[in-house]
């Protein structure tokens, strides 16, 4: 069996996959980080990691825990996808894993919106080229921050108030993050197409879906809660990480 891992700086997500099944799923903060237990037999261990400094006291306890050496995927090793920068060190796996996922799982050209510590944007042309994207600071952030670096404003829960105008300190408050970054989201992805070369339909032989527009596919924790908000999202996949780092591991037959 395959363990995909995804490790951000926030949060860090197990996949365990029999075959092309992700049959279970686990997740912890990053700085509480533990390799679940798992009585199943790991044949094969695959992370996109973006935190370097823990990466090989981790990759330790995978060898010590499995037997087995993981493969740790880069924007310098991915394959099936063409990057188009060129400093590639820069380029956090996560971004170019949720790029390849979304690519070969729903056609191109799509753009990636990942609601994750930062709130990331990733464009992938019809050609499977990545072109790079953006990067805003995440909901999450946004709202410790206030309560942070203000004197008055309270830490809240990060939900949907019934109005956009709040009555409150707290429904403004979760008006401007809810309803502030989802007409962020609009923006930013009416910009982004706007300057996507030459969106063409194309045909992905083995999902045989045809792309005849620019597909939006939203995916981190937060996807579900932002996205309700706005129209400019097709899809919303939550694990499209780890089924990116399964097809990865396919591709790469290691």
């Amino acid at each position: 069996m395959l363990l995909a891992i995804d490790i951000g700086n926030s949060n860090a997500v197990f996949g365990l996959f029999e075959g092309n099944k992700l049959v279970q799923v686990w997740r912890c903060e990053t700085s509480q980080l533990k390799i679940p237990r798992i009585k199943n037999k790991i044949d094969k261990v695959i992370i996109a990691s973006v935190v370097p400094s823990i990466d090989q006291g981790f990759k330790a306890k995978i060898i010590k825990q499995f037997s087995v050496i993981p493969y740790f995927v880069t924007a310098q090793n991915i394959p099936i996808i063409k990057i188009k920068l060129k400093k590639l060190k820069e380029i956090g796996a996560d971004r170019v894993v949720d790029a390849l996922a979304a690519y070969k799982i729903y056609g191109g050209p799509v753009i990636v919106v990942d609601f994750g510590t930062a709130t990331t944007f990733d464009v992938i042309t019809a050609k499977g080229e990545y072109l790079g994207g953006a990067i805003a600071p995440g909901i999450t952030m946004a709202r410790d921050a206030l309560h942070a670096k203000t004197a008055k404003l309270p830490q809240i829960e990060l939900k949907a108030p019934k109005r956009v105008i709040g009555n409150d300190t707290v429904s403004a408050m979760q008006s401007g993050l809810v309803y502030g970054y989802a007409g962020m989201v609009e923006g930013m992805v009416g910009k982004i197409k706007s300057q996507i070369p030459n969106p063409k339909s194309q045909i992905i032989q083995k999902s045989k879906i045809q792309n005849t527009k620019i597909i939006v596919i939203a995916t981190g924790g937060l996807a579900p809660l932002v996205c309700k908000y706005t129209t400019v999202i097709d899809r919303i996949d939550t694990e499209l990480t780890l089924k990116g780092l399964r097809i990865i591991k396919d591709a790469l037959a290691f």
